[in-house]
């Protein structure tokens, strides 16, 4: 059974709602939502729209490593005594 826009519109609003009432709030990442809207309109189906979103999320997993990481001393620097 097919679902109209309409009813996914219905649907993720509900979600939003709900989720945001739990104070949870859905994620409001632009890319995503453009995702949400191609949902909504029928181009993707949930589980391209899923496929994104674990995507995304290991996206924002690598840069966060990645920063921490460049914060983090090198050896030689953590080893080095401090002269002053």
């Amino acid at each position: 059974m097919a679902i109209d826009s309409d009813r996914r519109r219905m649907i993720f609003d509900q979600v939003r709602t709900k989720a945001m009432s739990r104070g949870t709030p859905i994620d409001d990442d632009p890319e995503l939502l453009a995702w949400v809207e191609l949902w909504i309109s029928g181009e993707y189906d949930m589980s391209e729209l899923r496929s994104r979103y674990n995507d995304l999320a290991i996206r924002r997993t690598q840069r966060s490593k990645s920063a921490a990481g460049a914060l983090e001393p090198v050896a030689s620097e953590a080893t080095t005594p401090d002269t002053d």
